[in-house]
Order: C-alpha cells, then structure tokens, then sequence
C-alpha cells in the first residue's frame, strides 16, 4: 500500500510533526499516553512525542486499541526511548471496550483506586 501510515511505519526514521505542545508536562507526574497499533508498533508520531518530551522521574502509562495485536512491542520501544522513566504494565483494548478496561487496567496497576 502507498498510504501515509504505511510509509511512516515503514520508515524507522519517521518522526511525523506534532501540530501543538504541551506547555506545562513538567506539572505532571503520570502520563497516560493511549494510541492504536499500527504493524504492531505505536504510530510514528509517538516516537515524535517521546523525542520531543523529557520524561525522567515519571510514570507513562501506555495504553492502545488494536484488533488483534498486543502492545508489548510498544511498551518495550517506549522504555528504550524513556530510560530514566517508570513504564507500567501497558493495556490493549478494542474501541467497544475500552472505557470499563481502561478503569479497571488503571486500578490494577495502582494509579486509581474503586469507588466504595
């Protein structure tokens, strides 16, 4: 195929532009970073993300929607790019699911806790 994603996903190097920024990241202490899986990685733009942010000392909690394909791929390129970084325990979800697997996956890995 020809399409844009295919020839960034193709393309290691790709670092697609982000149109904006993120003015205060440093406020932040936990940041929940959700994409869908592309050829089983997360998309380009991502790698632009995590080149463009420093994130030592904070939690990136990954979390995706895909069809068919697990996030751990990601969740290892995501370490690679973020060493000095705590990365949790990453969640895959279809769309139609993913509301009550996102809280119930954030309870688990200890960034919220159940009402009641």
């Amino acid at each position: 195929s020809s399409s844009r994603t295919t020839a960034e996903q193709n393309d290691e190097n790709a670092r697609p532009a982000i149109s904006g920024e993120i003015e205060n990241i440093d406020d932040y202490d936990v940041i929940y970073v959700g994409f869908p899986i592309w050829w089983n990685d997360m998309p380009r733009i991502m790698y632009t993300f995590f080149d463009t942010y420093d994130f030592s000392g904070k939690t990136i909690a990954p979390f995706c929607t895909s069809g068919g394909s697990g996030i751990s791929g990601a969740v290892s390129n995501i370490e690679e790019l973020e060493p000095s970084a705590t990365v949790t325990e990453g969640l895959r979800t279809s769309p139609s699911d993913a509301e009550g697997d996102i809280a119930e996956w954030l309870e688990s890995i200890g960034l919220v806790q159940q009402e009641g």
